[in-house]
């Protein structure tokens, strides 16, 4: 079933946003007081939540090869669990995508199959550590620091560039060896998220838009454009919030695995010609 490819999709963005810093990128930029100030405004901005849930729906397109649509529901509690559900006609859940501070699962209910692996593992692949924290800042719009725990960061651990006008561009001075990332933003809006591999052959640029008034500004964005280049084809998945709530009650449930054959992420992927 193509619906599964929104959450394999979804595996990938988790992978890229989950490495860890590693080399130290040294500047003397000067950083002027608007941009000092529009961080601060944006750092406050963001309210504190223990739980957050949104329904909405994804458009996924594969270049050439086509493109599918389905419903998403995204729970999350902080630090401690994130899971997708994709949803077809009539709210049938035809996959689900479940993440820990240690472990990602994976489940194709229609094809009744799943993929479980630990952040350890996926880390130990990449040479990287996976974060369950920037995942959930990520889906959130949220400028974050891969190397910093619990958002203890500021201003000063990034290299700052001004484009004129309200445009400016962040870049943590403390970089991974194989992947760098970035954020543009306009006054305390952010823009864009841009993460791609040294060699420069893969790359995943996540757009926000449509943004709504969360804490104390309007800077939590409805809608996302996720692009990826550097797979066997070019991949594009628009996510929307149609509706969302923060602090309320949230109910996960990690999927009935005994239910489930357990294949490899290249049994899958092979499955889904990706």
């Amino acid at each position: 079933m193509n619906h599964i490819r929104i959450a394999v999709c979804s595996i990938v963005l988790l992978i890229l946003a989950g490495c860890k810093g590693g080399k130290e990128l040294i500047s003397e930029r000067p950083v002027s007081q608007e941009v000092r100030n529009n961080f601060e405004s944006l750092m406050a901005s963001y309210p504190d939540w223990n739980t957050f849930s949104a329904k909405g729906s994804a458009d996924l397109s594969f270049g050439a090869s086509g493109s599918l649509s389905a419903s998403t529901q995204l729970r999350m509690v902080r630090g401690e669990v994130l899971q997708i559900s994709v949803r077809i006609i009539l709210g049938i859940e035809v996959a689900r995508l479940y993440m820990t501070p240690d472990s990602l699962f994976l489940v194709n209910k229609m094809q009744k199959q799943y993929v479980a692996a630990s952040l350890q593992e996926i880390g130990e692949k990449l040479s990287s550590p996976v974060s369950l924290q920037t995942v959930q800042d990520a889906l959130l719009g949220r400028i974050f620091l891969l190397n910093s725990a619990n958002n203890a960061y500021g201003i000063d651990d990034f290299e700052v560039m001004e484009s004129g006008s309200s445009r400016w561009s962040l870049s943590p001075k403390r970089q991974d060896e194989r992947f760098g990332y970035r954020f543009d933003l306009d006054e305390i809006k952010l823009l864009s998220t841009q993460m791609g591999s040294t060699s420069g052959h893969k790359e995943i640029v996540c757009h926000y838009t449509d943004f709504i008034k969360q804490g104390q500004s309007e800077n939590f964005p409805t809608k996302m454009k996720i692009a990826l280049t550097g797979l066997s084809v070019p991949v594009s998945l628009n996510l929307r919030y149609d509706s969302s709530s923060w602090n309320g009650k949230v109910g996960v449930e990690k999927p009935a695995l005994s239910k489930y054959t357990r294949v490899s992420a290249a049994q899958m992927l092979k499955k889904l010609s990706i």
